[in-house]
């Protein structure tokens, strides 16, 4: 069941990614008589900040929360899901906070969680994602169909492939719909203005945290 639910944020993220790039822009520090500092810093995304809230349905019913800021290098997944396959369900619960080189996955019922490496935070570092988002949606044979919708108040452009299925986009890649999988997930509010509550992304600070799962050498053995 987890399994599901990874390839489907997976898919999710990979989209989101495919127009970001590592870039060299001013920090708006004004230093040395009120100039402008020059600072790097990597951009995974093209939207500086929003908070999308979604209503999921299919193999996974439930709510969920996906915010962004710092131009997607800090993000935050709240899930609420009731995952069910071949007639077996459960619930799944988890605040995931994406931060630096780590990924933090929280209970927050009893505030203990697991702390893993990300495993492709050092290569999107030094990786053109826009380069790596054309070829993922070439392979996907990912394509425009011309259709627009307005969900949650905000527009966006239905993309699809037989092998992905669908999603809906905002220009700066923001999704607002995505059909996967069995799993059907659609926004019900929308903020591209925030990265929503700032204590979502430190929670992890007030947990009990262990070292969590190689991800890198489990993704090796797909």
């Amino acid at each position: 069941m987890r399994v599901a639910a990874t390839f489907v944020t997976g898919a999710a993220l990979l989209f989101s990614a495919c127009d970001g790039a590592p870039v060299s822009e001013t920090d708006g520090n004004l230093t040395d008589g009120g100039k402008d500092s020059e600072a790097v810093f990597v951009k995974f995304h093209p939207q500086k900040e929003f908070c999308v809230e979604y209503e999921n349905s299919g193999m996974m019913k439930g709510t969920s929360i996906n915010c962004m800021r710092k131009w997607g290098t800090e993000r935050v997944e709240i899930e609420d899901f009731v995952v069910g396959i071949a007639g077996v369900s459960r619930q799944e619960k988890a605040h995931k906070i994406y931060i630096g080189d780590k990924i933090y996955v929280l209970d927050t019922s009893k505030m203990t969680g697991t702390a893993t490496k990300n495993p492709i935070q050092e290569d999107l570092s030094n990786t053109d994602p826009i380069a790596l988002g054309k070829a993922m949606m070439a392979s996907w044979n990912m394509a425009d169909t011309g259709e627009d919708k307005t969900i949650a108040g905000v527009e966006c452009n239905v993309m699809s492939s037989p092998q992905m299925g669908s999603v809906c986009l905002t220009d700066n890649l923001v999704m607002l719909e995505q059909n996967f999988m069995g799993v059907s997930r659609v926004a019900t509010s929308v903020d591209l203005t925030s990265g929503g509550d700032d204590a979502n992304y430190s929670l992890y600070e007030k947990a009990e945290l262990t070292e969590g799962p190689d991800i890198e050498a489990l993704m090796k053995q797909i």
